[in-house]
């Protein structure tokens, strides 16, 4: 437990240390945000504000781990999977301020990058790490085997490309708002540090726990009105983290649960896209849901607040039916 505090301390310390003087960086490049002419008319003054601050939050994550790390198997796979996650959001952040829009890279771009990650991730996971092809349900007593064979095989790494581009792109399509994607991440992944340390995987507990520092040193900068945004680089960098977590401690059924704001993000832009294809009307005022309620008058602050409070209640549940799990209670 101490490695797992110490290393969410240095995170967030190297964190705030280090974001003034890359703020300071970004707007000298300036390396700023194009708002999309769709979005809230309220966001229009936050064009120009630093991007790409996921890498100032990586860097934190990456001091704690020299420091406190064991370099291992479990180690080194998250490790690659947050680094693979994270250079497809840089690349897609460099292409929306090279080109300078508020598109980067295309869906189908990204799902194929996130295709070949998951399929080096399959290949890490089976080999060296030693995660097996069940799937554990809750609330059933047989877990679901997906394999053995090339079919397993490859039934498993569809699974894991769909955890990986679900919890990915929900994560991004959650940062909209001043700290809702950081302080709604940093709650998830504090159920990920317990239950990866309950589960006795002490390297995973110690990798979540330096993102939660990492994550809560970055709020200091993008607590609203914020100074920088994390940009893909961070949100999915947090969804890699969260991704690998599920895998690693077999929880993979449980995140839709412990990262319920997400899914209630995601699942609003698909309503919302798929009534409005079928009937020509929308069901939100805007999609994803926080703009929803940016429109109907609600304050950015009383919504980040509120969906802080929400992802916290999806959590502790989440968090709950796996420790009744544990120890056999359903």
């Amino acid at each position: 437990m101490f490695s797992v505090v110490l290393a969410a301390a240095i995170a967030f310390l190297v964190t705030v240390a280090l974001g003034s003087k890359f703020i300071e960086f970004l707007q000298m490049r300036k390396f700023g945000q194009f708002v999309r002419e769709e979005g809230p008319q309220t966001h229009l003054i936050k064009a120009g504000t630093p991007t790409m601050g996921g890498v100032v939050m990586l860097t934190g994550l990456l001091a704690a781990l020299v420091v406190v790390a064991r370099f291992n198997w479990p180690t080194v796979a998250t490790l690659l999977l947050v680094a693979v996650t994270a250079g497809i959001g840089l690349y897609d952040d460099w292409q929306k301020i090279s080109k300078r829009r508020s598109e980067g890279l295309s869906v189908k771009y990204k799902f194929l990058l996130l295709a070949v990650t998951v399929v080096l991730a399959d290949v890490l996971a089976l080999r060296y790490v030693g995660v097996t092809q069940n799937v554990i349900v809750p609330g059933l007593d047989r877990n679901l085997v997906l394999g053995p064979g090339i079919i397993g095989i490859g039934l498993f790494s569809v699974f894991l490309l769909l955890v990986l581009a679900g919890v990915t792109n929900a994560v991004n399509l959650t940062d909209g708002l001043d700290g809702l994607a950081a302080g709604t991440g940093a709650i998830a992944l504090t159920a990920y540090t317990a239950i990866a340390f309950l589960e006795r995987q002490y390297d995973v507990a110690i990798i979540c726990g330096a993102m939660v520092g990492a994550i809560i040193g970055f709020l200091w900068y993008n607590a609203h009105p914020a100074q920088v945004f994390m940009g893909d680089t961070g949100s999915l960098a947090i969804g890699g983290v969260l991704g690998a977590a599920a895998v690693l401690t077999k929880t993979e059924m449980l995140l839709p649960v412990i990262g319920g704001l997400f899914v209630i993000e995601a699942l609003s832009v698909i309503i919302q896209y798929g009534f409005f294809k079928a009937t020509g009307r929308r069901v939100f005022k805007m999609a994803p849901i926080h703009h929803h309620f940016e429109l109907s008058g609600w304050e950015e602050n009383k919504i980040v607040v509120r969906f802080w409070i929400v992802q916290v209640a999806f959590s502790a549940a989440g968090f709950f039916l796996y420790y009744l799990l544990l120890y056999n209670a359903v």
